[in-house]
């Protein structure tokens, strides 16, 4: 996928080798093992009889391959799919789809992408608050998936190991942030000391030299300077005080209450 990374990384400069390869570690590690593959789908009862159905996707393109568990359980499911990729990840995708219908040519029928989803039999949509309208507008005559605009928080106690603000500074700084499982609010009780947590944050220190990253950081460290707003950092993260669960997209925010 050498080829593809580095034309999907000009393409989309929040897409880096370096988390490309761990979506694609993932979906291999999580996903495709055999054995958790059967078990997933054994839980269904598939059988010969499903399938037929067309399954129009709407996918979304925050992080690389995002889209690739709504591909997988239709697939999976035996129905044929017609996807409408995001302008932001079109290309990773139908990378992996040449290289399965190159094996299996047959799937040509199964797998189409569009830029307009008509005539499908249901749908699977994910986009923010405000496209989620218009995809409940369209698709509601239809079975249909709608997501929404989704987001994470931590609950800390003060008791934490090293171990585990490691794996949460992971879980706030993976994909720089961008996706819906990434913490943008963390909960701390009174008096906690945040130096510990703030270490653990130098791992993605290198983020200050992304272009894309340093831009949005600049700006929000000027905003909170100048609205003279509480803040820490460790010179790429920052931590303000804020009640609002969801944080500006990429604004690499971390807020604490």
């Amino acid at each position: 996928m050498a080829a593809n990374q580095i034309k999907i990384i000009f393409h989309n400069g929040w897409f880096t080798i370096e988390f490309i390869d761990l979506a694609v570690s993932n979906i291999c590690s999580a996903f495709l093992q055999p054995e958790k593959l059967e078990s997933w789908a054994a839980h269904y009862h598939l059988d010969d009889n499903v399938g037929g159905k067309n399954t129009g996707i709407v996918m979304a393109g925050n992080i690389p391959l995002v889209g690739f568990h709504d591909f997988l359980c239709v697939f999976i499911s035996g129905h044929k799919q017609t996807i409408k990729l995001s302008s932001k990840d079109d290309i990773l995708l139908k990378h992996l789809v040449d290289i399965m219908t190159a094996w299996e040519p047959e799937l040509k029928n199964d797998i189409r992408f569009a830029d307009l989803l008509k005539g499908c039999d249901a749908y699977i949509a994910t986009g923010s608050n405000n496209s989620a309208r218009y995809f409940d507008l369209y698709f509601s005559k239809y079975p249909n998936i709608i997501r929404r605009n989704r987001t994470s928080v931590a609950l800390l106690t003060g008791h934490e190991t090293m171990d585990e603000l490691n794996m949460l500074a992971d879980d706030i700084h993976q994909y720089f942030g961008l996706g819906c499982r990434n913490i943008t609010q963390i909960f701390v009780p009174a008096g906690y000391d945040f130096i510990p947590l703030l270490g653990t944050f130098d791992k993605y220190k290198y983020f200050a030299d992304h272009h894309k990253y340093k831009n949005n950081y600049d700006y929000q460290l000027s905003i909170a300077l100048l609205n003279n707003i509480y803040y820490m950092t460790n010179g790429s993260t920052l931590l303000m005080e804020n009640d609002a669960i969801f944080q500006p997209s990429a604004s690499f925010i971390t807020s604490f209450r």
